[in-house]
């Protein structure tokens, strides 16, 4: 080896050097994972598991600070403004890749974050009240295009993944609708139990209680496959409406310029964490499917989803509330 390749060598060596021990040493002091939705919902709830198992792991306590509304945007911008030391974190889902064409001032889910690990695939359920005349996707149809108005649907905020899939559900069926955006799943439920809005996208896992209790009816699901949890219910895929096959992602990220041994070293715990199987069927009981993706996999996943969702916006026309 000569000296100038050794120097190189060294040289390299030194320069890892605090950044391997500045992650080893984390964290020393409580961590803070936002998350830009309300308490109750699917997302809210995993991620308050895996801040529980990840503080037990850590030594630290690891606490959920909700910040719910303007399609995850306000939960992003607080992370986005965060010291990049991992102590302040985002735990979000697929609408923060669709946040800036919405908000064209909002942060950069390319530029303003680096990808830790997506923890879960989603699946979500469009739901009406169990007194709903509509049983079926194609009577709800069918009723929508005889009463001449547009069917009012919830989602948790313009710009988010559920506001689309009542845009693609529309066209590809052939009915007028009308969105109407709300801060998060918990109160979108709240109004459509209590006979202020026709229908609703929800999360399985936020659906499913209501389901279960009589109170809501699903009457088709947003997944490649139909849900474990509820087995009855057709994908729209199979009831013709096509391109909606994925309900969306859950993910972690940090604020941009967080060192890669520190972003390793969360993404490698949370994968841990994940392969417990009593993590796993709690997730899966709310139809999520447990991930663990890599942060290069995140990252790649994550421009896929702002080229596709560009196109979409475009599509429907979108614009900034």
């Amino acid at each position: 080896m000569n000296q100038k390749f050794r120097t190189l060598l060294c040289t390299a060596a030194l320069a890892c050097v605090p950044l391997l021990g500045s992650a080893q040493a984390w964290p020393s002091k409580t961590v803070k994972v936002v998350l830009p939705g309300a308490p109750g919902s699917s997302a809210d709830q995993i991620a308050r598991m895996l801040a529980e198992r990840l503080s037990k792991k850590w030594g630290q306590a690891v606490v959920i600070e909700n910040k719910p509304g303007v399609a995850t945007r306000l939960g992003a911008e607080f992370v986005a403004r965060s010291a990049p030391d991992g102590y302040t974190l985002l735990s979000t889902f697929a609408s923060h890749s669709k946040m800036k064409l919405t908000y064209p001032d909002a942060p950069d889910p390319l530029k303003d974050f680096t990808p830790i690990a997506r923890h879960g695939e989603a699946e979500v359920a469009f739901i009406v009240r169990d007194d709903s005349p509509y049983k079926s996707l194609k009577e709800l149809t069918a009723g929508v295009k005889a009463s001449n108005k547009p069917l009012r649907y919830a989602h948790f905020g313009n710009g988010s993944s559920y506001h689309v899939f009542g845009l693609m559900m529309g066209r590809e069926a052939g009915f007028d609708v009308l969105p109407v955006a709300y801060k998060g799943e918990t109160q979108q439920m709240t109004d459509l139990i209590g006979g202020h809005i026709e229908s609703s996208f929800n999360s399985v896992g936020n659906a499913l209680p209501q389901v279960q209790a009589g109170k809501v009816r699903a009457l088709a699901v947003v997944a490649p496959a139909r849900s474990k949890v509820l087995p009855d219910v057709p994908t729209f895929a199979e009831l013709g409406v096509p391109g909606m096959t994925s309900g969306g992602w859950f993910g972690f990220l940090a604020p941009a310029g967080t060192p890669q041994a520190l972003v390793d070293k969360i993404a490698a715990d949370i994968h841990a964490i994940l392969q417990d199987p009593v993590v796993a069927k709690a997730m899966r009981d709310q139809g999520v499917e447990p991930i663990g993706s890599s942060p290069r996999d995140f990252a790649q996943l994550i421009e896929q989803d702002v080229r596709q969702w560009t196109r979409l916006f475009a599509e429907f026309n979108l614009k900034v509330e």
